[in-house]
């Protein structure tokens, strides 16, 4: 809806233009086949994105295992913790197969992942797909993914609780706003992509308390039944659960932008 239409939905009044808006958005989760993607952007960040982390995380110079994080990110103890230590190798064992090969190996696979998130943008605000064209903007984007990751502990531990809190969400929304921009090869200006990244990031938010609630229980019931494997399973789960936020995310964010703005070919 351009912004041509929004006096008009206003004039509805409130439980209409709520409606209207709610159904839009509904329709462009629909028309970007919202299910599948989501599902599709958890399984490529299971099988792509995730060994460039696990590669990654073992040659910073760090005395964590990658299983340590994962241990600290979910809050697990117990069996459920000893599952993930036993799933994931140590660093120094991963670091010492790491070849250039496996290197390069690794980032075809993780570009097939910001393939799948350029696909998602561009269906939600009808742009046409660029495919491997887009190659030098999804490398940007996994190195800009990649500082953050070690830029954002350093600068934001000395902070107190509620400043670090702040501070964080600060930097999701930052992070959130570049991930469409960098993807869509900056096809859209940074306010038509605002209200995605403000929706990203509220969603991320849930599915960080959604996590410290829901998936220690996850972890343990699947790993007791199914052993290490049961680790994968809970991965998998959490991964569609982040799919379908992005997804959610990216329908409503443009909608909203077709709203109160009328779209442009470029970045201004």
């Amino acid at each position: 809806m351009t912004a041509g239409r929004l006096p008009r939905v206003l004039s509805l009044g409130p439980v209409a233009a709520v409606m209207s808006f709610a159904r839009d958005w509904i329709a462009r989760f629909l028309a970007v086949q919202g299910i599948d993607r989501a599902m599709a952007i958890g399984a490529q960040a299971y099988t792509a994105l995730f060994p460039l982390l696990i590669v990654y995380a073992s040659v910073l110079p760090s005395d964590r295992d990658f299983a340590d994080a994962l241990v600290d990110r979910f809050d697990l103890t117990g069996a459920a913790a000893e599952s993930v230590e036993q799933a994931f190798a140590p660093s120094g064992t991963v670091r010492s197969s790491v070849t250039a090969l496996g290197i390069v190996l690794l980032l075809v696979s993780a570009l097939s992942f910001t393939r799948g998130l350029q696909r998602l943008y561009e269906g939600a605000y009808g742009l046409p797909t660029l495919g491997v064209r887009n190659t030098g903007w999804g490398l940007l984007w996994l190195a800009v993914v990649c500082a953050i990751l070690v830029l954002r502990p350093i600068a934001l531990g000395p902070l107190g609780s509620v400043a670090e809190t702040i501070a964080s969400l600060a930097v999701a929304a930052v992070a959130w706003l570049a991930t469409p921009y960098l993807l869509l090869g900056r096809r859209i200006r940074w306010t038509r992509l605002a209200p995605v990244a403000v929706l990203t990031t509220i969603g991320m938010t849930a599915v960080g308390i959604w996590s410290a609630i829901w998936m220690p229980h996850t972890f343990a019931a699947l790993s007791r039944e199914f052993g290490v494997i049961g680790v994968g399973f809970a991965l998998l789960t959490w991964l569609v659960a982040v799919g379908i936020v992005l997804v959610v995310a990216a329908a409503g964010g443009a909608t909203i932008a077709d709203r109160f703005d009328r779209p442009r070919d470029s970045a201004a």
